[in-house]
């Protein structure tokens, strides 16, 4: 997954997104996507939830930008026009299948190490929006930044910045399926000798009732050894997931991207065990 740098433009939309999220679901938990895009300090919010109570959202600009006003201040940010397109009362339609793709011997399964490590040894006056890994680390950086002479490849900040999932999706809309991935692969990589994880989350079944996950990894076992022993220690159970994290703040995901996280346990790891 790509690290999103708070203190960037691309921080401060994806940070939005979720805050609007955390306000929709302030005393129940509903269906929620929101995406923020920034014009050039003019934000268009669009989205759609299955909430009846509609949001003022200039009262929620206000409170966010009191909240994070040194940050907003930084960059520019002083005065900010809305346009909202958020839609209400509107179903939405639920994905059961996700690919996310994992890595060992990190704070975070979902960032690479290089990407961590690259994020950590930067100097505070670096400006980069985000970090990406593919077949190579991938900097973000803005288009103001003229110290590149260290780096073996990046890419420019866009003038359009759009906030991107995880941010700005309730836990019902695919997050809490990236959480439970992260929760399953931190615990098997050491068991199953991986250091990468291509993991497809699935909630359908199969004419057995098993669930269709698919596991690619670099690890000594076949991928169906490694859904076997997946699917006989772990329910999928992703109400009662939901449920135990609850008390997660999701603005942590960028405010806090590092810190502990309630469902980076090793509950089950006396019962992974390969035959």
């Amino acid at each position: 997954m790509k690290y999103i740098n708070k203190n960037s433009n691309r921080g401060i939309v994806n940070l939005f997104a979720d805050f609007i999220v955390k306000k929709i679901n302030k005393t129940t938990q509903y269906d929620v996507v929101i995406e923020v895009v920034d014009c050039g300090r003019f934000l268009v919010v669009n989205g759609m939830t299955n909430c009846e109570e509609i949001l003022d959202i200039m009262t929620v600009k206000e409170e966010f930008m009191t909240e994070y006003k040194t940050l907003l201040t930084i960059f520019g940010y002083e005065h900010i026009n809305i346009i909202d397109l958020i839609i209400y009362k509107h179903e939405l339609v639920k994905k059961d299948e996700h690919f996310f793709t994992l890595y060992s011997n990190n704070i975070r399964p979902y960032y690479h190490k290089d990407v961590t490590d690259f994020v950590q040894n930067s100097t505070t006056d670096y400006k980069f929006h985000s970090v990406n890994y593919t077949h190579q680390l991938e900097p973000e950086i803005d288009f103001s930044e003229e110290n590149v002479s260290n780096l073996d490849y990046y890419t420019y900040n866009p003038l359009n910045i759009t906030s991107e999932f995880p941010y700005g999706h309730s836990l019902s809309m695919g997050r809490s399926n990236l959480y439970y991935s992260e929760y399953i692969c931190n615990q098997i990589f050491d068991i199953i000798g991986a250091s990468e994880i291509t993991f497809k989350f699935s909630l359908s079944q199969n004419k057995d009732e098993d669930f269709n996950i698919r596991i690619k990894s670099n690890g000594i076992y076949k991928e169906e050894t490694i859904k076997s022993l997946i699917l006989d220690v772990f329910d999928f159970n992703i109400s009662k997931f939901q449920h135990g994290i609850l008390s997660y703040d999701i603005i942590e995901d960028i405010t806090i991207p590092f810190g502990d996280k309630p469902w980076l346990i090793r509950d089950r790891v006396k019962d992974l065990v390969v035959f």
